[in-house]
């Protein structure tokens, strides 16, 4: 009885270990798909300022999320977050249909020593993408004043030369976990 006992008690701690293994993987996955997400709307955010009174440029387009996508937030965004948390990225993808992130990653460390053999070398793997999505449209452009009709009711009038007035990235750009 207590031989069964304690076996049991043993399974229950290998999946716990387990458990915690893919947890820990997936925690780094959500981090560096959003890490790489922010790196490219920070990008996207850039490209509009930049469109904004430029005559061969329409910041619509970047607002609809028609850009170039870009392998930088995989080369650094998502590696640095996946090591902060306990991983290493193993794929990186910008998905040209929209304007995401798949990032695939492999905890650091082992599920560790089990009663079950080969857990010793046994690696927890998750994968998450994460989205850049506009949240607001252009509904006027001129030399001096600049408006979006925005999501939730946001909407912003500002003078592309004057850094005060501007909106942040996070105001006409959301980033999120794709379900």
């Amino acid at each position: 009885m207590i031989t069964g006992l304690l076996t049991v008690a043993f399974l229950f701690f290998v999946f716990a270990q387990a458990a915690v293994t893919r947890a820990s993987g997936q925690s780094a996955a959500d981090a560096s798909a959003l890490a790489a997400a922010r790196e490219a709307r920070d990008h996207l955010y850039e490209g509009f300022l930049d469109a904004l009174g430029n005559e061969d440029e329409d910041p619509g387009d970047i607002l609809d999320g028609d850009w170039t996508r870009t392998d930088a937030p995989c080369d650094v965004a998502a590696p640095r977050f996946a090591e902060r948390n306990g991983a290493v990225v193993t794929s990186c993808v910008p998905d040209e249909s929209d304007t995401s992130y798949t990032v695939r990653v492999r905890t650091s460390e082992p599920v560790g020593e089990s009663m079950l053999p080969g857990t010793e070398n046994e690696y927890g793997e998750a994968e998450a993408t994460a989205v850049v999505r506009g949240l607001c449209s252009l509904t006027e452009e001129e030399e001096d004043r600049v408006e979006l009709s925005c999501d939730e009711n946001r909407d912003w009038s500002f003078d592309p030369g004057d850094e005060d007035e501007l909106p942040d990235a996070r105001d006409i750009f959301r980033v999120y976990l794709e379900d």
